[in-house]
């Protein structure tokens, strides 16, 4: 009898393993994919305003400084690329020493990052499309930003440069 709850339990134990592994491959998936559509966005967009070195865009961290400079606010690009380099850093370190407090400060530079992301991609949005660019704001948040790199994708021709 003993044997048999064994077998079960390391057959739940092993199913749940796999589900987290499963999960975590979908997120990596999900992110390398909105770093292409993110990255071909930007790129895109410098090209219309024809910024020199448009292969910039795919640069990590430097492509949200780049984001802020389509969206005339290089400070808050800025903002967003030394937050987001903050993360990285937090998380590895939160990770490898387990410490709480490093955690908590990459939670939060998760959210200020969001709401600055959300604040240059409604000045792009708005600059591209008009008044529809609430609406894709509206929807950029409700998803947790998850259209948010697809909307950009799909306005990346409509952004030129004022003459």
């Amino acid at each position: 009898m003993g044997g048999i709850s064994v077998i079960l339990l390391m057959g739940i134990l092993s199913a749940i393993f796999y589900i987290f592994l499963a999960i975590f491959l979908l997120i990596v998936i999900y992110q390398i994919m909105t770093y292409v559509f993110e990255s071909i966005a930007i790129m895109e967009m410098s090209k219309n305003l024809e910024y020199k070195a448009v292969g910039t865009a795919w640069i990590p961290f430097y492509n949200k400084y780049l984001l802020g400079k389509i969206a005339g606010h290089k400070i808050l690009g800025s903002m967003v690329a030394v937050l987001n380099a903050v993360m990285a850093v937090t998380c590895f370190w939160s990770y490898m020493q387990g410490n709480m407090i490093l955690f908590g400060i990459f939670l939060i530079c998760i959210l200020i990052s969001f709401v600055l992301d959300v604040i240059i991609a409604h000045k792009i949005y708005t600059k591209a499309i008009g008044k529809y660019g609430d609406i894709f704001t509206v929807f950029s948040v409700l998803t947790l930003g998850f259209l948010r790199p697809i909307f950009l994708f799909a306005i990346r021709s409509k952004v030129k440069k004022e003459t």
